[in-house]
């Protein structure tokens, strides 16, 4: 009790609380970035934006440096109740913004009328499609108050064929990665070309045939289409002693197929990125 006390007196001293208490007073908490005004409903960034992202990177993320302020007008200001009754739900992104908060309520000294600053970090992708939601419970009410992250203008991505949909959902899923082939539980010749395991099995890896080892083959060679063994082996254009020619079963590849594989080794073999 004595240390309630003591509190509301501290933040009394502060002009936090409005003294004497009015019936229509409310406690409004508002956002104050760096640099920048005392907001109250919503934060807006341009992603690399160095006004209000504070790493100025157009990385897919805004860091926002936010404090939590009071105000101390006539109206909204805050008696030693509403304070104390107030409390912010911790949700992915605010980063330690909740914690300052409650720190704020128990260690306040005169003149401090804002918490320490956190990074509030708001991805421009997501389930909430780049924002962030920041939400104050109080016994008078509740307020809402959103980080929101835009993307820069400018160019789309470009739009195009990918590994993941154009090769290993339409051909290799199709032809390859099958239980008696290179699917997960057979992987002829030590090569899983199953979802999930094809791409680490073949950028880079070294082919494990003897005499395509002996010429320093790599499975996929990115930039590189006729030095990588894949490629060699669904053309059928192979060297003495380098095996036979894919798929072992059926017929061979159709050739838009093997000309997709061959744009995407060209075009560096990325994993994400379309080609």
């Amino acid at each position: 009790m004595r240390s309630s006390v003591l509190l509301a007196e501290t933040l009394l001293a502060l002009g936090v609380f409005a003294a004497p208490y009015s019936a229509a007073a409310r406690c409004r908490l508002q956002v104050k970035l760096a640099g920048g005004s005392a907001l109250t409903r919503q934060a807006r960034c341009v992603d690399g934006d160095p006004a209000c992202d504070s790493d100025s990177k157009p990385d897919s993320t805004c860091d926002f440096q936010a404090k939590l302020c009071f105000s101390t007008d006539a109206v909204t200001a805050c008696d030693q109740a509403d304070l104390l009754g107030m409390s912010i739900p911790s949700v992915p992104g605010l980063g330690g913004l909740p914690n300052l908060f409650e720190k704020f309520k128990t260690s306040a000294t005169p003149g401090t009328l804002c918490t320490d600053a956190a990074t509030v970090t708001v991805p421009t992708n997501g389930k909430k499609k780049g924002q962030v939601v920041m939400k104050v419970l109080a016994t008078h009410g509740s307020q809402r108050f959103a980080f929101v992250c835009q993307r820069p203008k400018g160019p789309k991505p470009p739009k195009g064929a990918t590994f993941g949909k154009d090769i290993q959902k339409k051909i290799f899923d199709s032809t390859c990665a099958t239980t008696f082939c290179h699917g997960t539980g057979a992987a002829s010749g030590g090569l899983d070309l199953s979802d999930g395991a094809a791409y680490a099995n073949l950028v880079g890896v070294l082919a494990t045939n003897e005499a395509a080892k002996a010429a320093n083959l790599q499975r996929v060679l990115p930039n590189d289409p006729a030095d990588s063994f894949l490629l060699l082996k669904l053309e059928g254009t192979l060297a003495a002693g380098e095996g036979v020619p894919m798929p072992l079963v059926g017929g061979p590849l159709p050739a838009s197929a093997i000309d997709t594989i061959r744009r995407w080794i060209a075009a560096g073999a990325s994993e994400t990125a379309p080609f």
